[in-house]
């Protein structure tokens, strides 16, 4: 069975020290992920950019919506590796990542299945979403006349547009 979480209690005077917490990497939309941090962890890597981005050690917090979302509007395709990607497409997937995040928290987050906030209300975001969930669609790029794919990379569901991600 795969865990897909886990909840601990730490008492506050041991918190900088728990294993756990110190090998995160830092949250996306602070500024300390940026360009330079994504290069220098990406150095040497034969990963692909989905897999790295959903990597809680490089950056903690993205889950498999949010990279699906994030490399559609980057126009990277999934399972493109890491070592391919060229300086202006590791500062698009950068931009996006804040972009999106910051557009998902003012619209409450997704609420699929039965996800709510604290206070019991559902978010929005999920009427925003352009590839996750929508195998067999047409693209949502106005130019585009392909219909989105599903394939999955690291055992998660993965959509992308086969024309507008390379």
């Amino acid at each position: 069975m795969r865990k897909f979480g886990f909840i601990k209690i730490l008492n506050s005077n041991t918190f900088n020290e728990n294993s756990h917490l110190n090998s995160l990497g830092p949250e996306p939309l602070k500024k300390d992920f940026d360009y330079i941090y994504f290069k220098k962890f990406l150095k040497g890597r034969k990963r692909s950019i989905k897999s790295i981005l959903m990597d809680q050690k490089f950056v903690s917090g993205l889950g498999n919506i949010y990279v699906n979302e994030i490399l559609f509007s980057s126009k990277v395709k999934p399972d493109r590796k890491v070592k391919t990607l060229k300086n202006y497409e590791i500062k698009k997937i950068i931009h996006f990542t804040k972009k999106i995040l910051r557009h998902s928290i003012k619209s409450g987050g997704s609420s699929i299945k039965d996800f709510s906030s604290n206070n019991g209300k559902k978010g929005s975001f999920q009427q925003h979403f352009q590839v996750y969930g929508r195998k067999g669609n047409n693209c949502s790029n106005i130019n585009c006349n392909s219909r989105i794919n599903k394939m999955a990379i690291s055992n998660r569901a993965t959509f992308y547009c086969p024309k507008c991600q390379k």
